[in-house]
């Protein structure tokens, strides 16, 4: 064996025991002796590990182009198909995408019967197929893998497949495929980091489309351990992303916070293409917050892509503008098919628009489509917004009492208690209960107050401080409202957690102890605390829900 196989030979060796720094060194040594498809190759997937994504580009497409001229088809197609979906992830570019699947296509037009067939429909059609076609792909790729023997290939068809079924709402049948999926490429059978990584990736996005917190958590940790464990920043951030959404369900909204606002940071470093889908739920979070000039600032430039709908439609209604955001959320909901998991939280803020416009046949008509979706999904978060749906549409056409429907809810949110969602339907409970028990009421409308103004729920704080003067109750005091800290107070608090003196953290920080007494005085005003060592005890209690996810 040559020296440049023999160094070639240990780089995958190391990408196979995730040693991605010793990979490079190989690499680049037997680069330096001549320059070869597979040392690019190999060069270019460690690279990407450890996020230097725009020279992992570069090497694969050095790969691509030699083992193409050396008529290495099947090797270059699959650095094609790879490509392709990094066009989207790096510079959400579909048109780039769409011309390397074409170049894959055709790559292999003249290979006859090989696996790299069953990988690029695969991929392509996670990509770019509908849910029903992403299915019926993803099920003729599992037989694939089973002729060619293809155990990473078998269980990402399994997860994929198993994506499509959620997103068609035969939500048992999809995570029964992907546990399935989960248990192969945990389990040692996936050889491929990158796939096992991918499967990760599929698994989140499943979990928080059905809004399956309990299993969302869990492979959130899952994935973090793993992102830590191989030093893959990609899977890190997504799984914060992911983990972001679910901190915003179960009402830790200042942790949804930091995890949003640590996955941006990441792929900002790498994938840049993907900080759009953080940056869009942080918006959506601060629609929720009403804090709704910073959530148009973060949605700027964003406005065409789909995720927008949902926080652009969350502004309209806040500020009147109640015709925009049903226009919006109607003409997105014609583009998704009936009986799909996705129209849920649509439909969801299409019925409390409709009300606001007094058009109470066609919440009618949102609320049987609603609770199509909610029979079939049988998640509690959204069985228990459907009964509250349910409630605040009875209490709108004056159909008597609703009680029963809002009961239904709590039960569905037995463990979900500090949860926005729980709040509204104490409100709704109050609402309900204001002309036959007065007292109840305000007991209800009290337990919401305390519960939005907590989360940071800002314009729902008022909407419960209304109803209690309603009642002639009196409303309590405000908490102070934490304001988002800058980068440099981010950085001063983390230095306070470790019990830095003013002059260390000057010294960390190249300032003098002058400025870094301004930020702490910045500190401490912004998250309502009197003394250094609370704001180090705050840094310490939101540091452990990010320890969980690393």
């Amino acid at each position: 064996m040559s020296d440049i196989d023999d160094l070639s030979a240990t780089g995958w060796a190391a990408l196979r025991s995730a040693q991605w720094l010793r990979a490079v060194a190989c690499f680049e040594r037997a680069l330096a002796v001549a320059p070869t498809g597979d040392a690019h190759d190999g060069l270019g997937i460690a690279l990407w590990w450890l996020n230097r994504v725009v020279e992992a580009h570069q090497q694969r497409m050095l790969a691509y182009n030699l083992f193409r001229r050396r008529g290495m088809k099947r090797r270059a197609s699959r650095i094609a198909i790879w490509l392709a979906r990094e066009q989207v992830f790096l510079h959400s570019n579909s048109h780039s995408m769409r011309g390397w699947f074409a170049r894959a296509e055709r790559l292999l037009e003249t290979e006859g019967d090989c696996v790299e067939h069953a990988w690029y429909a695969l991929m392509r059609a996670s990509m770019m197929a509908a849910p029903d076609e992403l299915e019926r792909t993803a099920r003729t790729v599992i037989e694939a893998a089973e002729l060619y023997g293809d155990t990473d290939l078998e269980a990402a068809g399994l997860a994929f497949a198993g994506r499509a079924c959620v997103s068609r709402n035969q939500f048992h049948e999809g995570m029964a495929q992907l546990d399935e999926a989960m248990a192969a490429a945990l389990g040692g059978e996936v050889a491929d980091l990158m796939v096992v990584s991918e499967i990760f990736c599929v698994m989140l996005a499943a979990c928080e489309l059905a809004g399956d917190l309990d299993r969302s958590e869990n492979w959130c940790r899952a994935a973090a351990e793993f992102a830590r464990r191989h030093g893959c920043p990609f899977l890190s951030a997504y799984c914060k992303t992911t983990y972001g959404s679910l901190l915003i369900a179960t009402g830790r909204w200042l942790d949804a916070e930091a995890a949003l606002t640590e996955a941006i940071h990441i792929f900002e470093a790498g994938h840049r293409g993907l900080r759009v889908h953080a940056v869009l739920k942080l918006a959506d979070l601060r629609a929720w917050q009403g804090r709704l000039d910073e959530a148009e600032v973060l949605l700027s430039g964003f406005e065409d892509y789909d995720q927008s709908v949902l926080p652009l439609s969350r502004i309209y209604l806040a500020r009147g503008d109640t015709r925009l955001a049903y226009a919006l959320l109607e003409e997105k909901l014609q583009r998704i098919p009936q009986g799909e998991l996705q129209r849920a939280p649509l439909l969801l803020l299409l019925i409390e628009v409709l009300l606001s416009l007094n058009e109470a046949e066609l919440a009618h008509d949102a609320l049987e489509q609603l609770s199509g979706i909610g029979r079939e999904g049988a998640n509690p978060m959204l069985l228990a917004q459907v009964a509250l749906a349910t409630a605040q549409l009875r209490r709108h056409a004056g159909e008597g009492d609703a009680v029963e429907w809002l009961d239904a809810a709590l039960r569905h949110l037995q463990g979900y208690e500090q949860s926005h969602v729980a709040a509204r339907v104490r409100l709704e409970m109050a609402r309900n209960l204001k002309e036959k028990d007065s007292a109840a009421a305000v007991t209800w409308a009290r337990a919401a107050y305390a519960s939005f103004d907590r989360i940071g729920a800002t314009r729902a704080v008022e909407e419960a401080a209304q109803v209690l003067r309603q009642l002639g109750a009196s409303v309590g005091a405000r908490r102070v409202q934490r304001e988002p800290l800058t980068k440099r107070e981010e950085d001063v608090l983390a230095f306070l957690a470790e019990g830095m003196s003013n002059r260390e953290i000057a010294t960390r920080l190249v300032i003098s102890p002058k400025t870094v007494e301004h930020h702490v005085s910045q500190i401490l005003s912004k998250l309502a605390l009197r003394s250094r060592s609370e704001a180090a005890a705050f840094a310490v209690s939101r540091k452990s829900a990010s320890d969980t996810l690393r």
